[in-house]
């Protein structure tokens, strides 16, 4: 009987070691549901960060996270993001993602008609001052509404030294 708790014991602290090493260095890390996985063009999804443990003058990456249905009907994906991470002023940018390949295979990694892929946006952008940081993202293809995108996140990840 002791064995079984020993064990019990040991893959619970793998599982929780696991947890903490996979959230190292992540700041933030939000999701807005799609609802039914139709994402109308005048519905902008907005990210507010107002609460960044920020260590001033260090580096982050910031990265779309995007989850899409196999039904999504492009390789594609443009995406308006305004936000006011590079400055407190608010910046335009329109932004072109590949989702599959030429071939149709898709990028990043899916299970049960899902797709999970993590899309660069900024990379080592130095943030100095906590401030009411927003981003706003909407899509600018032509369906309306845009089947198949089931989620949409937004990761703040701050870059270690050795990496930077």
């Amino acid at each position: 009987m002791r064995t079984r708790t020993d064990i019990l014991f040991f893959v619970a602290g793998a599982l929780f070691s696991l947890l903490i090493s996979c959230s190292e260095g992540e700041e933030y890390y939000r999701f807005h549901h799609i609802e039914k996985g139709k994402w109308y063009r005048d519905s902008t999804l907005i990210f507010t960060m107002d609460s960044l443990n920020i260590s001033a003058g260090r580096a982050y990456d910031v990265t779309i996270e995007i989850s899409s249905g196999y039904i999504y009907p492009y390789r594609n994906l443009w995406l308006r993001i305004d936000h006011n991470l590079a400055d407190t002023l608010l910046r335009s940018d329109t932004l072109h993602y590949r989702l599959a390949d030429e071939h149709g295979k898709w990028l990043g990694s899916g299970v049960g008609g899902l797709n999970q892929l993590s899309l660069p946006f900024l990379s080592s952008i130095p943030l100095y001052m906590p401030h009411l940081y927003r981003l706003t993202i909407a899509h600018v293809m032509s369906d309306d509404p845009l089947t198949g995108i089931e989620k949409v996140g937004l990761k703040v990840t701050e870059v270690h030294r050795e990496e930077q």
